[in-house]
């Protein structure tokens, strides 16, 4: 018999631990049970599962249950999750999670394809070797600062084109994903920007779901808070984003009037941080102009 089942797909905040300590919550609308891999939920004869959010690390489950006939929904936007708990007064737990997911009207979800997860599995390798050519790019720029030519101008220069070629296809499969394709689009029309990679990369990877504060914490935005502790890798993009706007400010090219207004106006260090506070709201503002409309909400 055809079975439905609801998960919260959760995993250590260790990256190491993950693949070892992994475990999923399950509610198959009389009783919670873990699972280790989402396709055990295969054997148990589901037709369709309901998750809170596809973490990339299971996008090779999810399209192997896709493969394998069994229908796969994401949550258009996990606040609702904390609003359901809000209103049942209970607390955050994985199995609370599952059942409340079983409470959710089946139109505040989005059906994922293979063909999304696909796109989505190729992009990743993109954005680690676009890290990697950023990082040794500004490397090799540091050396040759100090005095440590070693040739290295035509290779910023090769990495500089390998740079850019790598960041037009990041940026082409990120327009062509759902939802994410219209976060992006709108973040750059309220940036002013026509185009960047590490917006994309930021639209990708960012957990636009939860608010400002948690986002700020995420990527150690906070002063005197986050003593290290947060996303080095987003740091990195949302760091070079910032200056990018703030060289292109103080350039007269296209940027939004309040992007010129905090570049032309601050010291170049508040302007900076400002820069990426505007970022990251530019991104929350895209993400709950698009998942709004889709969940059904005014």
């Amino acid at each position: 018999m055809a079975r439905v089942y609801y998960v919260d797909t959760a995993f250590p905040a260790d990256k190491k631990k993950r693949k070892k300590n992994r475990t999923h919550t399950v509610f198959d609308g009389e009783r919670t049970f873990k699972v280790r891999e989402l396709i055990e939920l295969a054997k148990l004869e589901a037709s369709a599962i309901f998750i809170d959010r596809p973490f990339s690390e299971l996008y090779d489950e999810l399209i192997e249950l896709l493969r394998k006939g069994v229908k796969v929904y994401e949550l258009k936007d996990c606040i609702l999750l904390k609003k359901l708990r809000i209103e049942s007064n209970v607390k955050k737990s994985d199995e609370v999670d599952a059942m409340l997911l079983s409470r959710i009207p089946r139109e505040m979800f989005r059906q994922l394809t293979v063909e999304e997860l696909e796109l989505k599995r190729k992009i990743r390798p993109l954005i680690r070797k676009y890290r990697r050519v950023m990082r040794w790019k500004k490397t090799f720029k540091r050396l040759m600062k100090s005095g440590f030519d070693y040739g290295l101008k035509e290779v910023i220069r090769l990495m500089t084109a390998d740079g850019r070629r790598i960041a037009r296809k990041i940026i082409r499969q990120v327009v062509n994903l759902p939802i994410y394709g219209e976060v992006y689009k709108s973040a750059c029309e309220i940036l002013g920007v026509k185009e960047s990679a590490e917006l994309a990369i930021l639209t990708l990877e960012l957990p636009l779901h939860l608010p400002m504060v948690r986002l700020k914490g995420l990527l150690g935005l906070t002063p005197d808070r986050n003593k290290g502790r947060y996303n080095h890798e987003l740091r990195m993009h949302i760091t070079n984003l910032a200056a990018n706007l703030y060289i292109r400010a103080r350039k007269n090219m296209n940027v939004s009037d309040r992007v010129a207004e905090i570049a032309n106006s601050l010291p170049k260090e508040m302007a900076l941080y400002r820069l990426q506070l505007i970022v990251v709201k530019a991104l929350r503002i895209a993400y709950l102009m698009t998942v709004k409309p889709l969940a059904g909400e005014q």
